[in-house]
């Protein structure tokens, strides 16, 4: 009987503890269900950050009209600050409604309705635009970026900030020059090795308005001693890093030769391959 008495009880204790399971599982369903998205924290510009990365070209992203006034948000409760490459902003939010607020550039003049279409926002310019552009651009969550703008929100800090990430995301790595078989190094924190009388380097990221390299990509390599330096236009092809010289375009007035205002491709380049 006692064998009987233990095996009824540990039964009832099995059964009463899979019912506190399951009721446990439909009130969690429940509060989750409950749950508002969480607007609150960084927003990256995907086309201009994921798209410059995957597809390793800068200057041709950045002429996406967004990339001027948003490349990053930062959303807190009912408030939003927008950076760009040339203007910054804050805005109030509706976080009530799908459309969250009117983004304006100020260059351009456009007018941008931002949607929450979670887990993303969505940045859809206002019909009948004067410069129509039918893109829909994706902001996506982006904790690896909140330092950028939380820490200092200086315009050039942000900038800065931004340089890094590229040199992280595009160059850092070893490399070996295709002609000289010697290795070159872009190193951690703009560090550059390998190359003589240079040691740093830095990517162009076109903010501000000033833009002398026909927007081909430019990467600037520095000597901090006696602040020589020297800039490259990069392509990425196959395996290979191409670096191509700039050199001042020529101008002639009068019987005269003079530098021009803007740089163009010289002859010198360097063939790396990444190892």
């Amino acid at each position: 009987m006692g064998i009987v008495l233990i095996s009824c009880n540990s039964n009832s204790r099995n059964e009463k503890s899979d019912v506190d399971i399951k009721d446990s599982s439909i009130t969690n369903s429940i509060n989750v269900a409950q749950v508002k998205f969480d607007l609150n924290g960084t927003w990256g510009l995907t086309d201009y950050f994921d798209t410059i990365v995957a597809n390793k070209e800068l200057a041709k992203y950045r002429l996406q009209t967004p990339t001027w006034f948003g490349i990053i948000l930062d959303i807190e409760n009912d408030s939003l600050k927008s950076f760009g490459s040339i203007e910054n902003d804050e805005y109030l939010i509706e976080s009530k409604s799908d459309t969250l607020t009117t983004l304006t550039s100020k260059v351009s003049g456009d007018k941008w309705f931002l949607i929450l279409k979670e887990p993303e926002l969505k940045l859809t310019q206002y019909p009948n635009s004067k410069r129509v552009d039918t893109v829909v651009y994706t902001f996506r969550k982006r904790d690896d970026l909140s330092c950028f703008s939380k820490e200092n929100k200086d315009f050039f800090i942000i900038g800065n900030n931004v340089t890094d990430y590229f040199n992280k995301q595009l160059f850092e790595g070893k490399y070996i020059n295709k002609e000289t078989n010697h290795e070159m190094v872009f190193g951690v924190n703009g560090q550059l090795i390998g190359i003589d009388g240079f040691e740093s380097y830095k990517v162009r990221n076109y903010f501000g308005t000033l833009h002398m390299h026909k927007n081909l990509d430019v990467i600037t390599f520095k000597n901090k001693k006696n602040k020589e330096y020297k800039q490259y236009n990069w392509v990425f092809s196959d395996d290979e890093l191409i670096l191509t010289e700039f050199i001042y375009e020529k101008i002639t007035h009068d019987g005269k030769t003079y530098d021009g205002d803007h740089l163009i491709l010289g002859k010198e380049k360097i063939k790396l391959k990444k190892h």
